[in-house]
């Protein structure tokens, strides 16, 4: 099950990289939850389409690929509400400005390789948005995506999905099953924080990140070489 979570949420995630239960809220304005569906429907048709478009060139190319995930995906996801769930809040802000920056520049960057090893086993998926789920404050929801495989059963996933201060929607996590990969993953974090400090956390991913894609980048072009991710 760890596997699997792991990989849709590779697939998912930056390729966007999940049973409801959230109440729906029902004195819950209709136009919020087609506010919510308007920014999330487009975005996964246009993953589903790039991918399924241009899956071989962007194996050959990637920065293009960084290029799509930076100007099309990159801003619906708050990368530092992630990380401060993956460590834990008090932690996240009793980091000193410096260390928050260089953690979330480091969950960020591994974000960006999950978008990568999703790209490696998409099989033409395709992901439509079937359902939004607001709390009664109207601060939380979950966006439940349906994604359909020419060789799987249909699998549903939820994003989570948190108001912003100025009212935007943006995710923060993703579901599978009732697995969460905040849930999967933070306590490798917080582990790794406990025993030798944040310092040696952000090493850490740093490490992985820059190994993987100096793999990746071997077999572009030497062109792109200085090019994100490259």
């Amino acid at each position: 099950m760890h596997m699997i979570a792991k990989t849709i949420s590779k697939v998912i995630y930056f390729s966007f990289a999940l049973g409801l239960s959230a109440p729906l809220a029902a004195n819950l304005p209709l136009e919020v939850e087609q506010t919510i569906a308007s920014q999330f429907t487009p975005l996964f048709q246009a993953v589903t389409q790039e991918l399924s478009e241009n899956q071989a060139m962007y194996l050959q190319n990637p920065s293009a690929y960084a290029d799509f995930i930076n100007t099309r995906v990159k801003s619906s996801w708050d990368v530092a509400s992630t990380t401060s769930a993956l460590i834990g809040k008090p932690r996240f802000l009793a980091l000193a400005p410096v260390e928050q920056s260089s953690l979330v520049a480091a969950v960020d960057r591994t974000l960006m390789r999950y978008a990568f090893e999703g790209l490696e086993h998409y099989t033409a998926q395709i992901f439509d948005v079937v359902d939004v789920v607001v709390n009664q404050q109207g601060t939380l929801g979950w966006v439940q995506v349906r994604m359909q495989s020419p060789i799987l059963l249909d699998l549903n996933l939820d994003l989570l999905i948190k108001r912003t201060d100025n009212a935007n929607w943006k995710a923060v996590d993703v579901r599978f099953k009732g697995i969460t990969y905040v849930s999967i993953k933070k306590h490798e974090y917080r582990d790794i924080i406990e025993k030798d400090g944040v310092t040696a956390l952000i090493e850490t991913l740093n490490q992985k990140n820059a190994e993987f894609f100096n793999d990746v980048c071997r077999q572009a072009s030497p062109q792109l070489k200085g090019i994100a991710p490259c």
